[in-house]
């Protein structure tokens, strides 16, 4: 190798490949470490949040932390599986206890939101149609109740250390 160039975790190429490399996913080709900034390719939309009163299971005497996200239709880019054709756009609810670690839930997801992380365009899991706005593996509580197969929350909360388990 000539002039080899090194990553943040420490594997060596040569200029040329690791830039290669680096233009289709911003990792690195050997241990898949994240190299800068990652951005997805998240549609145009908006992510708004309200807090409300009521609490969720296994959360009693917190508040909840209501997320709207809200996605217009569209015409996919060229980071899209099908640039120039039309996206169904789509609006989603998802919920978090209104405590400190709901909170710092609710931080990391704007950020993710921010760097086009949350969602994707790709085929519906639930309908099965194409050209969809769909999740991108970050997964939100989308019902108050349900338990995690119906993506809410369980009955109750496991109790931390020192504390009596309290069935709701």
């Amino acid at each position: 190798m000539s002039s080899p160039r090194s990553l943040k975790c420490k594997h060596r190429f040569c200029p040329e490949c690791i830039q290669t490399a680096l233009n289709v996913c911003n990792r690195c080709p050997v241990c898949q470490q994240p190299q800068g900034r990652i951005i997805g390719n998240q549609p145009r939309g908006q992510m708004s949040f309200y807090t409300d009163r009521y609490s969720v299971p296994g959360f009693e005497g917190y508040g909840t932390i209501v997320i709207s996200y809200q996605f217009p239709s569209g015409v996919q880019g060229s980071e899209h599986p099908n640039p120039g054709q039309h996206y169904q756009g789509t609006s989603r609810i998802a919920y978090l206890p209104d405590n400190r670690e709901g909170r710092e839930v609710l931080q990391l997801l704007r950020r993710a939101f921010d760097a086009r992380l949350v969602f994707t365009v790709g085929t519906s899991n639930t309908t099965g149609l194409s050209n969809q706005v769909i999740w991108n593996d970050i997964h939100h509580k989308t019902s108050i109740s349900g338990g995690p197969f119906g993506f809410g929350y369980p009955r109750f909360r496991l109790p931390e250390e020192g504390q009596r388990r309290v069935g709701c």
